[in-house]
């Protein structure tokens, strides 16, 4: 039956080739459709990570700080990957300067350690603050403060050239408790310049110095601690950020935190996903759009090659009467058809991947042209056509259950005849 298949695919060459531009176009619409579902889940994960979407605990009323040893627990929730307790303060210059600004409200009654004071945002990774995260702040040079980092602190970059100052320098802070009153802990905290950062955020206007943008400061979470005096089980917190790895364990997390042994009529939880969410709308549109084509292309493939194989069966009618005739099974019949078309189908996998590439690069230009779409149109780049072996054997797989439903319901009707039947029809 195999000598069989290769003779009939090599001497109808017209039909053959009919087959074969069909089947190409049928299995590049596959891997295109597969590959952009497979890119779009892959650059869902990527747009996760960069939005920092999280859930955040902070104190109900007055956002007070509150001690972090009751949350301990936190780390054994299922689903959470990382627990970031964040600290938010003021702190007095030590051999600099404040940057002053025009500031709507004006107060003569600044006490003197506040007139030359800086808001302070303590976290043990700067890159997940939401100011960074949403492009209001940009790091302009250094890095970001990392986990493991002592004596480290981001300052703007109008402060820096006011200060004269430059990476690696060193700044003195000296940390004020909430009630106004310095740290029982060091004086001062000498900390390493690391990375300088610009931009405007959203400034509250109290007539204090604190409240410019350019005098504000991010530094390492210990560093914070130690300055204030608290160490060990001591420790305390404005918020504390929870992290996950995907937008599923959040949910679920958000779940397993409410279960812990706490008076949650003191804290509240808030979701910090709205970036993810609204950049994962056009995600969601493509995926089902390409899931439907996916499944429209797999159902018109198999009607439109059932059609032909009907119309050339017909005229194999006195080539299968003979074969049943002479003693051979029907499965073997059957056999030999499928063995043809996936004859065929091993060049057409060559010329799928060319047009698909092709088909792949429209796509993803159309996707650039947009400028909501740009993220997405980077994240199907570099997942493009033919990088994923494991996409394109899918795309085959899929391929050969078509051509298999084909034969099966085109060659069903004469198959079930008995051999006489189907003889005596021909003549």
């Amino acid at each position: 039956m195999v000598k069989n298949a290769i003779a009939y695919v090599a001497r109808r060459r017209c039909r053959t080739f009919i087959i074969f531009i069909i089947l190409t176009l049928v299995l590049a619409c596959i891997h295109v459709c597969l590959n952009i579902i497979i890119s779009s889940d892959n650059v869902e994960k990527s747009l996760y990570k960069v939005s920092n979407s999280s859930l955040s605990i902070v104190k109900k009323g007055d956002q007070g700080t509150f001690e972090i040893k009751n949350f301990a627990g936190l780390k054994k929730v299922n689903g959470v990957s990382e627990v970031i307790p964040r600290y938010e303060g003021v702190a007095t210059l030590v051999g600099s300067n404040v940057v002053n600004g025009n500031q709507t409200v004006i107060r003569d009654d600044v006490p003197s350690e506040f007139r030359n004071a800086v808001s302070v945002q303590a976290a043990t990774r700067t890159e997940r603050e939401v100011l960074f995260s949403s492009g209001v702040f940009n790091l302009e040079e250094g890095r970001h403060i990392t986990r493991g980092d002592k004596g480290k602190v981001l300052v703007h970059r109008k402060f820096a050239e006011h200060n004269k100052l430059k990476l690696h320098d060193k700044i003195g802070l000296k940390f004020l408790k909430s009630d106004g009153n310095a740290a029982s802990g060091e004086d001062t905290e000498i900390l390493e310049i690391v990375g300088i950062f610009s931009g405007k955020m959203q400034e509250k206007h109290t007539g204090m110095p604190s409240d410019l943008s350019e005098n504000t400061m991010f530094t390492d979470y210990d560093s914070s601690q130690k300055g204030l005096g608290y160490t060990g089980d001591s420790r305390v917190a404005s918020s504390i950020t929870v992290t996950t790895n995907s937008p599923e364990n959040l949910e679920t997390a958000e779940k397993n935190i409410r279960k812990l042994n706490l008076d949650w009529s003191k804290f509240e939880t808030t979701k910090n996903n709205g970036a993810f969410k609204e950049a994962s709308e056009s995600l969601s549109g493509v995926k089902n759009i390409m899931r439907i084509m996916t499944l429209s292309i797999l159902g018109g493939g198999t009607i439109v090659l059932s059609l032909i194989l009907v119309l050339w069966l017909r005229e194999r009618i006195y080539e299968i009467g003979i074969l049943l005739s002479i003693g051979v099974n029907k499965l073997a019949i059957v056999g030999q058809f499928i063995l043809e078309l996936i004859f065929v189908s091993i060049p057409a996998m060559i010329s799928a991947l060319i047009v698909g590439n092709v088909a792949y690069s429209f796509i993803v230009d159309g996707f650039a042209s947009s400028d909501e779409s740009g993220a997405l149109a980077r994240g199907l780049s570099e997942g493009g056509i033919g990088a994923s072996f494991t996409t394109f054997a899918m795309s085959y797989a899929l391929l050969l259950m078509i051509i298999f439903v084909s034969v099966v319901i085109t060659s069903g009707a004469i198959l079930i005849r008995s051999p006489k039947e189907i003889l005596s029809k021909i003549s």
